[in-house]
């Protein structure tokens, strides 16, 4: 497993590929250590441009546990790279509702956990139109990080898009 991921750290991704499918065909070995080379896997195929064999890692997890949301999350930012605007909203909901587990030891990212799907979540329904549901996950968002440049930043886009709306909504009559 560490072998594997010195791999992945210097771009050795097809290497690493191999070294961590063989971690996980091994009997032994710790379960979010499993978990965790499913993510890398996925993106070592990311790196080198396969999108297939990348869903397919990330939901290669499943079968080992329950999800995790630095997963959904991944899975969440594939989608929304290919600007698939529903099934990245679908994932960033998931990660959401999953569970963070403090007690296993394994690789934890916080924001995976809140603030990142929130504003995801925002940008995904924003680009679906559903401009209140964008503008709640924004508001989300800033409970986790009340300080974000990027809440700060949304906050703005919506107070001028609601101000525009209402100036087109005068204009009308």
């Amino acid at each position: 497993f560490y072998y594997a991921r010195e791999l992945y750290y210097h771009a050795q991704y097809e290497k690493a590929i191999e070294a961590f499918q063989k971690f996980l065909s091994m009997k032994e070995g710790w379960i979010e250590n499993k978990i965790e080379a499913c993510r890398q896997i996925a993106e070592c195929f990311g790196k080198i441009g396969n999108q297939e064999k990348q869903l397919q890692s990330l939901f290669q997890s499943f079968a080992l546990d329950l999800p995790r949301a630095e997963t959904c999350c991944a899975i969440g930012q594939i989608y929304f790279a290919q600007a698939n605007w529903k099934a990245a909203a679908f994932w960033y909901e998931i990660a959401l509702r999953v569970d963070k587990n403090t007690q296993s030891g394994g690789f934890v990212q916080e924001s995976c956990y809140g603030y990142l799907p929130c504003m995801q979540l925002c940008v995904c329904y924003d680009k679906m139109g559903e401009y209140e549901k964008a503008e709640s996950y924004n508001e989300m968002g800033a409970v986790f990080q009340p300080k974000s440049e990027a809440v700060r930043y949304n906050r703005n886009y919506f107070l001028q898009r609601r101000a525009k709306q209402k100036i087109f909504a005068e204009e009308k009559y």
